[in-house]
């Protein structure tokens, strides 16, 4: 069991590098920027010094989520890490406390179980779960679900199926809005792509979702009389996968009534629209705080 783990989060990584697409000859003025900022010592470790509380949603320690501290009233933003279902930490924050204090939000990162100990329903449940908790100790408030990679199919799908917040007491138009930056496996039947990272993210997708790939993919579970809330979907514009799967979760949602837009960042890689996402002056963090305060 050792050894599937190890293998599924070095092919987590693998992929993520595959799929990130080839070395650019000529790097865009904004990629030099981003080495500068990383030479004099901007996040690269994830962690944040900005201070926390672990709140509990269940018996295993990865059923948490860390409250950020602040005084800030507006809405909630709770976020979902990535790393390929079998990896990755509710710590890996990068710059978002800041990013929430700058906008006046309150953040919460919230953690859940990994494959192979559970699957992604599992997973979705742990998400749901947390949620719930926030809900209930922030009554009134508007809370956004944001996830990243792996974290952005959970984040959609705990906003796509009902049956993970009813669960615990809720619906997905409880949710204010999801979030989602880069993610995959929003259809996890559909084309993985061609070449290594296709044949990778198939064998990714294989251990994570095993004969339950069509239940967990949140595209092929909207369906009309849900009312669900907004959607703001991120995809980098190297991944042709993330693209297609992007668009199809959005017109699924369109075509049941709901309302989504995707957009494209165009010189951002698969780590690069998550590390700088918080970071001041960032185009798709400053979209979604728009997106966020309604302005």
């Amino acid at each position: 069991m050792r050894d599937l783990h190890r293998r599924t989060a070095l092919m987590a990584g693998i992929a993520a590098a595959l799929v990130a697409g080839n070395a650019v000859a000529q790097e865009r003025p904004r990629r030099g920027e981003r080495r500068r900022r990383r030479a004099e010592g901007a996040v690269d470790s994830g962690r944040s010094d900005a201070p926390h509380a672990t709140v509990s949603t269940g018996d295993d320690p990865k059923q948490a989520y860390d409250l950020y501290a602040g005084s800030a009233s507006g809405p909630v933003l709770a976020y979902v890490h990535g790393g390929g279902w079998s990896q990755g930490d509710k710590a890996m924050v990068h710059s978002l406390p800041e990013y929430a204090q700058r906008h006046g939000l309150t953040f919460a990162s919230i953690g859940y179980r990994l494959v192979p100990q559970v699957t992604p329903r599992e997973q979705a449940q742990d998400v749901a779960a947390a949620v719930a908790s926030l809900k209930l100790t922030h009554p009134g408030r508007p809370l956004f679900l944001m996830g990243h990679s792996a974290g952005a199919h959970l984040a959609a799908l705990v906003g796509a199926d009902p049956s993970y917040l009813a669960e615990q007491g809720l619906q997905p138009s409880d949710l204010a809005g999801v979030i989602l930056l880069d993610g995959a496996g929003y259809d996890a039947t559909g084309d993985r792509g061609a070449g290594p990272a296709g044949r990778m993210l198939g064998n990714l997708y294989s251990e994570a979702f095993g004969a339950n790939a069509a239940a967990l993919s949140p595209t092929l579970l909207v369906r009309s009389g849900v009312r669900y809330p907004p959607y703001l979907i991120f995809h980098i514009s190297r991944r042709e996968d993330a693209r297609v799967q992007s668009h199809a979760l959005a017109e699924a949602l369109i075509r049941a009534g709901g309302r989504a837009e995707v957009i494209s960042a165009p010189d951002d890689s698969h780590r690069d629209i998550n590390v700088e996402f918080g970071q001041a002056g960032d185009a798709e963090g400053e979209r979604a705080a728009r997106f966020i305060l309604n302005r």
